[in-house]
């Protein structure tokens, strides 16, 4: 099994009888300045504060890849619900401190002739949590 990352204790890997890894990762970081207004001059920047870091990315998951959809679902929705803060790590590097999930999208797109979730895709959407 090849694992790709994790995020907490949720594994990306790749092996003969699973795939499961995310897509379309992006983090984006943020500076805010204060503008001090000038007579007839440009404004000035005053340097204020780093923002706190989010980021978000996709996970296809799918039945016939061995995962359960609706299982790895829940567990992403019982992480965002609890505020359970996260490490994120990626091939062996570890991106941010720590991460909460603050936005989930489901979409369900695939379902069988029980009703049983095939195949979905989730979008995870994570903030980066600072010590206090």
């Amino acid at each position: 099994m090849a694992q790709i990352g994790t995020l907490g204790d949720i594994v990306f890997s790749v092996s003969q009888k699973t795939v499961k890894t995310f897509e379309d990762l992006k983090i984006d970081s943020k500076t805010n300045y204060a503008k001090l207004t000038r007579h007839n001059k440009k404004p000035l920047l005053e340097f204020q504060y780093n923002d706190i870091d989010t980021a978000s990315f996709s996970i296809y998951l799918s039945a016939f890849l061995g995962v359960n959809p609706l299982s790895m679902q829940d567990k992403i929705d019982k992480y965002r619900k609890q505020g359970k803060i996260l490490s994120l790590v990626i091939g062996g590097k570890k991106y941010g401190t720590k991460w909460v999930i603050t936005s989930h999208s489901k979409d369900y797109q695939k379902f069988d002739n029980k009703g049983n979730l095939l195949i979905a895709k989730s979008t995870i959407s994570i903030e980066e949590y600072p010590e206090r």
